[in-house]
Protein backbone atom coordinates (compact mmCIF):
# COMPACT_ATOMS: atom_id res chain seq x y z
CA UNK A 1 0.00 0.00 0.00
CA UNK A 2 2.85 2.34 0.84
CA UNK A 3 4.41 2.15 -2.62
CA UNK A 4 1.01 2.37 -4.32
CA UNK A 5 0.39 5.64 -2.51
CA UNK A 6 3.84 6.94 -3.48
CA UNK A 7 3.27 5.92 -7.12
CA UNK A 8 -0.15 7.60 -7.13
CA UNK A 9 1.20 10.87 -5.73
CA UNK A 10 4.16 10.88 -8.13
CA UNK A 11 1.89 10.09 -11.07
CA UNK A 12 -0.35 13.00 -10.14
CA UNK A 13 2.65 15.32 -9.82
CA UNK A 14 4.03 14.17 -13.17
CA UNK A 15 0.70 14.74 -14.92
CA UNK A 16 0.49 18.25 -13.46
CA UNK A 17 4.04 19.03 -14.63
CA UNK A 18 3.37 17.71 -18.14
CA UNK A 19 0.11 19.61 -18.44
CA UNK A 20 1.90 22.76 -17.31
CA UNK A 21 5.28 22.47 -19.02
CA UNK A 22 4.40 21.18 -22.52
CA UNK A 23 2.14 24.17 -23.34
CA UNK A 24 4.71 26.43 -21.67
CA UNK A 25 7.47 25.11 -23.95
CA UNK A 26 5.33 25.73 -27.04
CA UNK A 27 4.49 29.20 -25.80
CA UNK A 28 8.16 30.04 -25.19
CA UNK A 29 9.10 28.89 -28.69
CA UNK A 30 6.33 31.00 -30.25
CA UNK A 31 7.21 34.06 -28.18
CA UNK A 32 10.90 33.79 -29.02
CA UNK A 33 10.16 33.34 -32.75
CA UNK A 34 7.85 36.36 -32.73
CA UNK A 35 10.37 38.44 -30.80
CA UNK A 36 13.20 37.73 -33.24
CA UNK A 37 11.02 38.15 -36.33
CA UNK A 38 9.73 41.49 -35.01
CA UNK A 39 13.32 42.61 -34.47
CA UNK A 40 14.35 41.44 -37.94
CA UNK A 41 11.38 43.17 -39.53
CA UNK A 42 12.35 46.43 -37.81
CA UNK A 43 15.96 46.06 -38.95
CA UNK A 44 14.83 45.31 -42.51
CA UNK A 45 12.88 48.55 -42.78
CA UNK A 46 15.88 50.43 -41.38
CA UNK A 47 18.09 48.90 -44.07
CA UNK A 48 15.46 49.71 -46.73
CA UNK A 49 15.82 53.38 -45.82
CA UNK A 50 19.58 53.16 -46.39
CA UNK A 51 19.39 51.06 -49.58
CA UNK A 52 17.08 53.23 -51.70
CA UNK A 53 19.87 55.26 -53.21
CA UNK A 54 21.96 52.21 -54.10
CA UNK A 55 18.98 50.59 -55.83
CA UNK A 56 17.74 53.65 -57.67
CA UNK A 57 21.24 54.88 -58.62
CA UNK A 58 23.71 51.97 -58.35
CA UNK A 59 26.91 54.02 -58.60
CA UNK A 60 30.05 53.16 -56.65
CA UNK A 61 29.46 55.68 -53.92
CA UNK A 62 25.92 54.50 -53.22
CA UNK A 63 27.06 50.88 -53.41
CA UNK A 64 29.88 51.57 -50.96
CA UNK A 65 27.50 53.26 -48.53
CA UNK A 66 25.11 50.31 -48.69
CA UNK A 67 27.94 47.80 -48.10
CA UNK A 68 29.08 49.84 -45.10
CA UNK A 69 25.56 49.74 -43.61
CA UNK A 70 25.35 45.99 -44.16
CA UNK A 71 28.79 45.36 -42.66
CA UNK A 72 27.90 47.35 -39.56
CA UNK A 73 24.74 45.29 -39.20
CA UNK A 74 26.67 42.07 -39.80
CA UNK A 75 29.10 43.00 -37.01
CA UNK A 76 26.29 43.28 -34.47
CA UNK A 77 24.04 40.39 -35.56
CA UNK A 78 24.11 36.80 -36.70
CA UNK A 79 21.53 37.60 -39.37
CA UNK A 80 22.28 37.45 -43.09
CA UNK A 81 21.06 40.38 -45.21
CA UNK A 82 20.63 40.49 -48.98
CA UNK A 83 19.36 43.42 -51.04
CA UNK A 84 17.82 42.82 -54.46
CA UNK A 85 16.60 45.07 -57.20
CA UNK A 86 13.12 44.95 -58.70
CA UNK A 87 14.00 41.88 -60.77
CA UNK A 88 15.21 39.86 -57.75
CA UNK A 89 18.92 40.20 -58.54
CA UNK A 90 21.23 40.53 -55.54
CA UNK A 91 22.98 43.90 -55.45
CA UNK A 92 24.46 43.53 -51.92
CA UNK A 93 24.84 40.81 -49.29
CA UNK A 94 26.45 40.26 -45.88
CA UNK A 95 27.10 36.61 -46.75
CA UNK A 96 30.29 36.11 -48.80
CA UNK A 97 28.85 32.91 -50.29
CA UNK A 98 26.07 34.91 -51.94
CA UNK A 99 27.51 36.74 -54.93
CA UNK A 100 26.26 40.02 -56.32
CA UNK A 101 24.17 39.28 -59.40
CA UNK A 102 22.72 36.04 -58.02
CA UNK A 103 19.03 35.48 -58.80
CA UNK A 104 16.75 35.22 -55.74
CA UNK A 105 13.36 35.85 -57.28
CA UNK A 106 12.60 32.12 -56.95
CA UNK A 107 12.66 32.44 -53.19
CA UNK A 108 9.04 32.69 -52.03
CA UNK A 109 9.72 35.45 -49.51
CA UNK A 110 11.62 37.58 -52.12
CA UNK A 111 8.85 37.01 -54.62
CA UNK A 112 6.26 38.20 -52.08
CA UNK A 113 8.29 41.26 -51.14
CA UNK A 114 8.73 42.25 -54.82
CA UNK A 115 4.97 41.99 -55.13
CA UNK A 116 4.66 44.68 -52.45
CA UNK A 117 4.02 42.45 -49.41
CA UNK A 118 5.94 41.67 -46.22
CA UNK A 119 6.96 38.01 -45.80
CA UNK A 120 7.87 36.49 -42.45
CA UNK A 121 8.18 32.91 -41.24
CA UNK A 122 10.34 29.85 -40.75
CA UNK A 123 11.46 27.34 -43.36
CA UNK A 124 14.20 24.92 -44.30
CA UNK A 125 16.88 26.38 -46.56
CA UNK A 126 18.06 23.94 -49.22
CA UNK A 127 21.07 26.15 -49.83
CA UNK A 128 22.13 26.51 -46.21
CA UNK A 129 20.90 23.05 -45.18
CA UNK A 130 19.27 24.27 -41.98
CA UNK A 131 16.10 25.98 -40.86
CA UNK A 132 15.96 29.75 -40.98
CA UNK A 133 13.75 32.53 -39.74
CA UNK A 134 13.21 35.11 -42.49
CA UNK A 135 11.83 38.59 -43.05
CA UNK A 136 11.50 40.08 -46.54
CA UNK A 137 10.22 43.66 -47.08
CA UNK A 138 9.76 45.67 -50.29
CA UNK A 139 11.48 48.92 -51.20
CA UNK A 140 8.65 51.27 -52.14
CA UNK A 141 8.58 54.68 -53.66
CA UNK A 142 4.88 55.50 -53.70
CA UNK A 143 3.34 52.39 -55.18
CA UNK A 144 6.38 51.38 -57.20
CA UNK A 145 8.60 48.53 -55.92
CA UNK A 146 12.30 49.19 -56.55
CA UNK A 147 13.62 46.10 -54.82
CA UNK A 148 13.59 44.11 -51.59
CA UNK A 149 15.55 43.47 -48.42
CA UNK A 150 15.63 39.98 -46.88
CA UNK A 151 17.09 39.16 -43.50
CA UNK A 152 17.50 35.53 -42.45
CA UNK A 153 18.38 34.21 -39.04
CA UNK A 154 19.42 30.65 -38.00
CA UNK A 155 16.44 28.94 -36.37
CA UNK A 156 18.89 27.00 -34.21
CA UNK A 157 19.62 30.18 -32.27
CA UNK A 158 15.97 30.39 -31.31
CA UNK A 159 15.97 26.70 -30.47
CA UNK A 160 19.04 27.14 -28.27
CA UNK A 161 17.46 30.04 -26.40
CA UNK A 162 14.24 28.08 -25.90
CA UNK A 163 16.24 24.98 -24.94
CA UNK A 164 18.15 26.92 -22.29
CA UNK A 165 14.91 28.17 -20.80
CA UNK A 166 13.42 24.69 -20.97
CA UNK A 167 16.44 23.34 -19.10
CA UNK A 168 15.64 25.76 -16.31
CA UNK A 169 12.04 24.62 -16.34
CA UNK A 170 13.20 20.99 -16.39
CA UNK A 171 15.42 21.67 -13.38
CA UNK A 172 12.48 23.11 -11.49
CA UNK A 173 10.37 20.12 -12.56
CA UNK A 174 13.09 17.73 -11.36
CA UNK A 175 13.29 19.48 -7.99
CA UNK A 176 9.49 19.36 -7.80
CA UNK A 177 9.54 15.62 -8.48
CA UNK A 178 12.19 15.06 -5.80
CA UNK A 179 10.17 17.05 -3.28
CA UNK A 180 7.06 15.13 -4.35
CA UNK A 181 8.90 11.84 -3.76
CA UNK A 182 10.00 12.99 -0.30
CA UNK A 183 6.56 14.26 0.66
CA UNK A 184 4.88 11.13 -0.76
CA UNK A 185 7.23 8.86 1.21
CA UNK A 186 6.65 10.80 4.43
CA UNK A 187 2.88 10.85 3.93
CA UNK A 188 2.63 7.22 2.85
CA UNK A 189 4.92 6.08 5.67
CA UNK A 190 2.89 7.99 8.22
CA UNK A 191 -0.42 6.58 7.00
CA UNK A 192 0.78 3.01 6.50
CA UNK A 193 2.61 2.99 9.84
CA UNK A 194 -0.60 3.89 11.67
CA UNK A 195 -2.54 1.32 9.65
CA UNK A 196 0.21 -1.25 10.30
CA UNK A 197 0.01 -0.58 14.03
CA UNK A 198 -3.76 -0.99 13.88
CA UNK A 199 -3.34 -4.23 11.93
CA UNK A 200 -0.91 -5.60 14.54
CA UNK A 201 -3.30 -4.67 17.34
CA UNK A 202 -6.12 -6.42 15.48
CA UNK A 203 -4.00 -9.55 15.01
CA UNK A 204 -3.04 -9.56 18.70
CA UNK A 205 -6.70 -9.22 19.66
CA UNK A 206 -7.58 -12.07 17.29
CA UNK A 207 -4.85 -14.22 18.88
CA UNK A 208 -6.52 -13.83 22.27
CA UNK A 209 -4.93 -10.74 23.80
CA UNK A 210 -8.19 -8.95 24.59
CA UNK A 211 -6.46 -6.25 26.66
CA UNK A 212 -4.63 -4.70 23.70
CA UNK A 213 -6.00 -1.41 22.36
CA UNK A 214 -5.15 0.85 19.41
CA UNK A 215 -3.57 4.29 19.83
CA UNK A 216 -6.41 6.73 19.11
CA UNK A 217 -4.37 9.87 19.84
CA UNK A 218 -2.01 10.00 16.84
CA UNK A 219 -2.29 10.11 13.06
CA UNK A 220 -4.85 11.60 10.71
CA UNK A 221 -8.40 12.17 11.90
CA UNK A 222 -9.64 9.20 9.84
CA UNK A 223 -7.02 6.92 11.42
CA UNK A 224 -7.90 8.19 14.92
CA UNK A 225 -11.59 7.63 14.21
CA UNK A 226 -10.85 4.10 12.99
CA UNK A 227 -8.74 3.37 16.09
CA UNK A 228 -11.50 4.72 18.35
CA UNK A 229 -14.07 2.51 16.61
CA UNK A 230 -11.78 -0.49 17.00
CA UNK A 231 -11.32 0.22 20.72
CA UNK A 232 -15.08 0.51 21.23
CA UNK A 233 -15.58 -2.76 19.40
CA UNK A 234 -12.80 -4.40 21.44
CA UNK A 235 -14.36 -3.17 24.69
CA UNK A 236 -17.75 -4.57 23.72
CA UNK A 237 -16.28 -7.88 22.58
CA UNK A 238 -14.19 -8.16 25.75
CA UNK A 239 -17.29 -7.53 27.85
CA UNK A 240 -19.30 -10.08 25.89
CA UNK A 241 -16.52 -12.65 26.10
CA UNK A 242 -16.17 -12.08 29.85
CA UNK A 243 -19.94 -12.41 30.29
CA UNK A 244 -19.97 -15.55 28.18
CA UNK A 245 -17.17 -17.11 30.18
CA UNK A 246 -18.79 -16.15 33.46
CA UNK A 247 -22.12 -17.45 32.23
CA UNK A 248 -20.61 -20.75 31.09
CA UNK A 249 -18.60 -21.13 34.31
CA UNK A 250 -21.53 -20.32 36.58
CA UNK A 251 -23.92 -22.49 34.60
CA UNK A 252 -21.59 -25.51 34.59
CA UNK A 253 -20.92 -25.10 38.32
CA UNK A 254 -24.54 -24.65 39.35
CA UNK A 255 -25.96 -27.30 37.04
CA UNK A 256 -23.43 -29.95 38.03
CA UNK A 257 -24.77 -30.45 41.58
CA UNK A 258 -28.50 -30.86 40.77
CA UNK A 259 -27.68 -33.04 37.78
CA UNK A 260 -25.52 -35.31 39.92
CA UNK A 261 -28.18 -35.46 42.61
CA UNK A 262 -30.85 -36.18 40.02
CA UNK A 263 -28.77 -38.98 38.51
CA UNK A 264 -28.13 -40.55 41.94
CA UNK A 265 -31.80 -40.39 42.92
CA UNK A 266 -32.94 -41.94 39.65
CA UNK A 267 -30.33 -44.70 39.91
CA UNK A 268 -31.35 -45.42 43.52
CA UNK A 269 -35.03 -45.41 42.58
CA UNK A 270 -34.33 -47.92 39.82
CA UNK A 271 -32.57 -50.21 42.32
CA UNK A 272 -35.49 -50.00 44.77
CA UNK A 273 -38.35 -50.53 42.31
CA UNK A 274 -38.50 -54.29 43.04
CA UNK A 275 -37.35 -54.47 46.65
CA UNK A 276 -38.92 -51.28 48.14
CA UNK A 277 -41.43 -49.53 45.85
CA UNK A 278 -42.31 -46.91 48.50
CA UNK A 279 -38.67 -45.87 48.88
CA UNK A 280 -38.39 -45.76 45.09
CA UNK A 281 -41.38 -43.37 44.97
CA UNK A 282 -39.72 -41.14 47.57
CA UNK A 283 -36.55 -41.05 45.45
CA UNK A 284 -38.59 -40.16 42.38
CA UNK A 285 -40.33 -37.33 44.27
CA UNK A 286 -36.91 -36.01 45.29
CA UNK A 287 -35.80 -36.31 41.68
CA UNK A 288 -38.79 -34.20 40.64
CA UNK A 289 -37.70 -31.50 43.09
CA UNK A 290 -34.21 -31.53 41.57
CA UNK A 291 -35.79 -31.27 38.12
CA UNK A 292 -37.75 -28.19 39.22
CA UNK A 293 -34.57 -26.70 40.63
CA UNK A 294 -32.80 -27.31 37.32
CA UNK A 295 -35.67 -25.68 35.48
CA UNK A 296 -35.52 -22.64 37.75
CA UNK A 297 -31.76 -22.31 37.22
CA UNK A 298 -32.05 -22.58 33.44
CA UNK A 299 -34.90 -20.06 33.28
CA UNK A 300 -32.97 -17.69 35.52
CA UNK A 301 -29.89 -17.96 33.30
CA UNK A 302 -31.97 -17.18 30.23
CA UNK A 303 -33.53 -14.14 31.90
CA UNK A 304 -30.08 -12.95 33.02
CA UNK A 305 -28.72 -13.39 29.50
CA UNK A 306 -31.55 -11.26 28.09
CA UNK A 307 -30.95 -8.64 30.78
CA UNK A 308 -27.29 -8.36 29.75
CA UNK A 309 -28.34 -7.84 26.11
CA UNK A 310 -30.57 -4.86 26.96
CA UNK A 311 -27.78 -2.29 27.21
CA UNK A 312 -28.71 -0.90 23.78
CA UNK A 313 -32.50 -0.74 24.33
CA UNK A 314 -33.93 2.80 24.19
CA UNK A 315 -35.05 4.29 27.49
CA UNK A 316 -38.55 5.67 27.96
CA UNK A 317 -40.13 8.06 30.43
CA UNK A 318 -42.12 5.97 32.93
CA UNK A 319 -44.15 6.93 36.01
CA UNK A 320 -42.66 4.85 38.83
CA UNK A 321 -45.43 5.91 41.22
CA UNK A 322 -48.12 4.33 39.02
CA UNK A 323 -46.11 1.12 38.62
CA UNK A 324 -45.39 0.87 42.36
CA UNK A 325 -49.10 1.25 43.22
CA UNK A 326 -50.06 -1.47 40.72
CA UNK A 327 -47.41 -3.94 41.94
CA UNK A 328 -48.25 -3.42 45.64
CA UNK A 329 -51.92 -4.11 44.89
CA UNK A 330 -50.88 -7.28 43.07
CA UNK A 331 -48.76 -8.56 45.99
CA UNK A 332 -51.09 -7.55 48.86
CA UNK A 333 -53.20 -10.72 48.81
CA UNK A 334 -50.18 -13.06 48.76
CA UNK A 335 -48.51 -11.10 51.54
CA UNK A 336 -51.68 -11.35 53.61
CA UNK A 337 -51.51 -15.15 53.41
CA UNK A 338 -48.06 -14.92 55.09
CA UNK A 339 -49.32 -12.48 57.70
CA UNK A 340 -47.34 -9.59 56.21
CA UNK A 341 -48.70 -6.13 55.46
CA UNK A 342 -47.34 -4.10 52.52
CA UNK A 343 -47.40 -0.32 52.92
CA UNK A 344 -46.85 2.11 50.01
CA UNK A 345 -45.31 5.55 50.44
CA UNK A 346 -44.93 7.43 47.16
CA UNK A 347 -45.81 10.79 45.57
CA UNK A 348 -48.57 11.21 43.03
CA UNK A 349 -46.02 11.16 40.20
CA UNK A 350 -42.40 10.03 39.88
CA UNK A 351 -41.14 10.15 36.27
CA UNK A 352 -38.02 8.08 35.53
CA UNK A 353 -36.03 6.89 32.50
CA UNK A 354 -36.16 3.11 32.18
CA UNK A 355 -36.54 0.21 29.78
CA UNK A 356 -40.20 -0.85 29.63
CA UNK A 357 -41.11 -3.60 32.21
CA UNK A 358 -37.83 -3.19 34.12
CA UNK A 359 -39.41 -1.30 37.03
CA UNK A 360 -42.05 -4.04 37.39
CA UNK A 361 -39.40 -6.79 37.45
CA UNK A 362 -37.32 -4.93 40.05
CA UNK A 363 -40.31 -4.32 42.37
CA UNK A 364 -41.53 -7.91 42.04
CA UNK A 365 -38.09 -9.33 42.78
CA UNK A 366 -37.55 -7.13 45.83
CA UNK A 367 -41.02 -7.80 47.28
CA UNK A 368 -40.67 -11.54 46.62
CA UNK A 369 -37.34 -11.64 48.51
CA UNK A 370 -38.79 -9.57 51.38
CA UNK A 371 -41.75 -11.92 51.81
CA UNK A 372 -39.38 -14.93 52.02
CA UNK A 373 -37.59 -13.52 55.05
CA UNK A 374 -40.11 -11.15 56.67
CA UNK A 375 -41.56 -12.59 59.91
CA UNK A 376 -45.30 -12.92 60.42
CA UNK A 377 -47.22 -9.85 61.54
CA UNK A 378 -44.46 -7.62 60.14
CA UNK A 379 -44.57 -4.79 57.64
CA UNK A 380 -42.92 -4.45 54.24
CA UNK A 381 -42.66 -0.81 53.15
CA UNK A 382 -42.43 0.21 49.49
CA UNK A 383 -41.06 3.76 49.33
CA UNK A 384 -40.60 5.90 46.20
CA UNK A 385 -38.33 8.86 46.99
CA UNK A 386 -37.65 11.42 44.21
CA UNK A 387 -34.55 13.63 44.35
CA UNK A 388 -33.11 16.37 42.10
CA UNK A 389 -31.66 14.08 39.42
CA UNK A 390 -32.66 10.58 40.53
CA UNK A 391 -35.54 8.67 42.04
CA UNK A 392 -34.87 5.79 44.43
CA UNK A 393 -37.20 2.86 45.11
CA UNK A 394 -36.90 1.32 48.60
CA UNK A 395 -38.38 -2.04 49.62
CA UNK A 396 -37.85 -2.31 53.40
CA UNK A 397 -38.70 -5.43 55.42
CA UNK A 398 -38.39 -6.26 59.11
CA UNK A 399 -36.44 -9.47 58.64
CA UNK A 400 -33.01 -10.45 59.96
CA UNK A 401 -31.04 -8.43 57.40
CA UNK A 402 -27.65 -9.54 56.02
CA UNK A 403 -24.05 -9.66 57.16
CA UNK A 404 -21.77 -6.92 55.79
CA UNK A 405 -19.99 -9.34 53.44
CA UNK A 406 -23.29 -10.68 52.13
CA UNK A 407 -24.50 -7.16 51.31
CA UNK A 408 -21.63 -6.89 48.79
CA UNK A 409 -22.05 -10.38 47.33
CA UNK A 410 -25.84 -10.45 47.12
CA UNK A 411 -25.90 -9.33 43.48
CA UNK A 412 -23.49 -12.08 42.34
CA UNK A 413 -24.85 -14.91 40.25
CA UNK A 414 -26.19 -17.93 42.19
CA UNK A 415 -25.70 -16.26 45.57
CA UNK A 416 -28.24 -17.31 48.19
CA UNK A 417 -28.57 -16.10 51.78
CA UNK A 418 -28.92 -19.66 53.03
CA UNK A 419 -27.71 -22.88 51.48
CA UNK A 420 -31.11 -24.47 51.99
CA UNK A 421 -32.98 -21.58 50.36
CA UNK A 422 -35.08 -22.31 47.33
CA UNK A 423 -34.56 -20.48 44.07
CA UNK A 424 -31.82 -20.15 41.49
CA UNK A 425 -29.86 -17.39 43.21
CA UNK A 426 -30.14 -15.25 40.06
CA UNK A 427 -32.91 -12.81 41.02
CA UNK A 428 -30.73 -10.04 42.43
CA UNK A 429 -28.15 -10.51 39.67
CA UNK A 430 -30.94 -9.96 37.13
CA UNK A 431 -32.10 -6.84 38.98
CA UNK A 432 -28.55 -5.43 38.98
CA UNK A 433 -28.10 -5.99 35.22
CA UNK A 434 -31.51 -4.48 34.38
CA UNK A 435 -30.80 -1.36 36.42
CA UNK A 436 -27.35 -0.94 34.85
CA UNK A 437 -28.99 -1.18 31.42
CA UNK A 438 -31.30 1.68 32.49
CA UNK A 439 -28.38 3.79 33.68
CA UNK A 440 -29.29 3.19 37.32
CA UNK A 441 -27.93 1.10 40.17
CA UNK A 442 -28.95 -1.47 42.82
CA UNK A 443 -27.95 -1.50 46.48
CA UNK A 444 -28.71 -3.40 49.71
CA UNK A 445 -28.34 -1.90 53.21
CA UNK A 446 -29.42 -3.06 56.65
CA UNK A 447 -32.34 -1.10 58.06
CA UNK A 448 -32.35 0.00 61.68
CA UNK A 449 -33.30 -1.44 64.08
CA UNK A 450 -33.73 -4.55 61.95
CA UNK A 451 -34.56 -5.56 58.43
CA UNK A 452 -33.17 -5.09 54.94
CA UNK A 453 -33.50 -2.06 52.65
CA UNK A 454 -33.37 -3.09 48.96
CA UNK A 455 -32.83 -0.01 46.78
CA UNK A 456 -33.11 0.70 43.06
CA UNK A 457 -32.02 4.11 41.73
CA UNK A 458 -33.26 5.48 38.39
CA UNK A 459 -32.45 8.68 36.54
CA UNK A 460 -35.30 11.17 36.43
CA UNK A 461 -37.24 11.46 33.20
Amino acid sequence: MKWRMVAALLGLTLVVLLVHDIPLAKYLRTVENDRIITGLERDAFVIVGNAHDAVEDPNKTNQANLVAVLNNYRASSQAVVIVTNASGTVIASTDPSIEVGAEFKSRPEINKALAGGVATGRRYSNTLKYEILYVAVPMLRGTKVYGSVRITFPASVVDNIVGARLKGIASVAGITLLLAILIALLLATSVTRRLGNLQRVTEQFTDGNHLVRADATAGASEIRSLATSFNLMADQLSTLIAQQRAFAGDASHQLRTPLTALQLRLERATDLLQSDPQAAIERLDAAMLETERLQNIVEGLLVLSKAEEQTKVALEVIDLAVIAKARVENWTALAGESGVVINLDCPDQALILAIPSVAEQVIDNYIDNSLKYAPKNSIVTVLVKPDLDTTTLHVIDQGPGLAADDLERAFNRFWRARSDAHGSGLGLAIVDRLLVACGGSARLTNHQPNGLDAQATFNNG
